[in-house]
């Protein structure tokens, strides 16, 4: 039978204990990436929605569809940070987020980059008041969002 000190009984506790610590603060922390994640993505789909629903109008406000458009624009490029390694399934916390995001990043990576050329023509459509290029952009802009969804996303 081995025995052990009082002092390495303490260390063998603190060392415990911490390793327990930190388990917990990363399910804090995978929690928190994918709320900020959702928040995000909440905020993107909120804009293409007014967006759509701005460009159904007789006469869109094409300030107010730029805004949004900006808004996904500024987005875009952060896409693919929102998705840190220990943030999937596997974090024991709810998610859309499928395995195949950290499994195929590069797959993951050049999806979202898409979308990043198609945001900035729909604000660029949008700012010079041009209501039939921004209709069809919208729906590249809808496409590429669905690309992704399709494959990163679960239902």
């Amino acid at each position: 039978m081995i025995r052990l000190s009082r002092k390495s009984l303490s260390a063998l506790a603190l060392v415990a204990g911490l390793g327990l610590a930190g388990a917990a603060v990363a399910a804090v922390n995978a929690r928190a990436v994918i709320e900020s994640r959702e928040a995000n993505f909440k905020t993107m789909g909120r804009s293409m929605k007014a967006i759509t629903d701005g460009l159904k109008a007789d006469s869109p406000n094409m300030s107010a569809i730029a805004s949004n458009a900006a808004t996904i624009r500024g987005l875009a490029p952060k896409v693919s940070t929102w998705f840190p390694k220990g943030t999937g399934p596997e974090s024991g916390v709810k998610t859309d987020a499928r395995a195949e995001i950290w499994t195929d990043p590069a797959g993951f990576a050049a999806a979202a980059r898409r979308l990043e050329p198609e945001a900035a023509k729909l604000e660029a459509l949008a700012r010079a008041g041009d209501v039939a290029g921004a209709r069809a952009q919208v729906r590249a802009v809808g496409a590429t969002c669905g690309g992704c969804h399709d494959k990163f996303k679960a239902d």
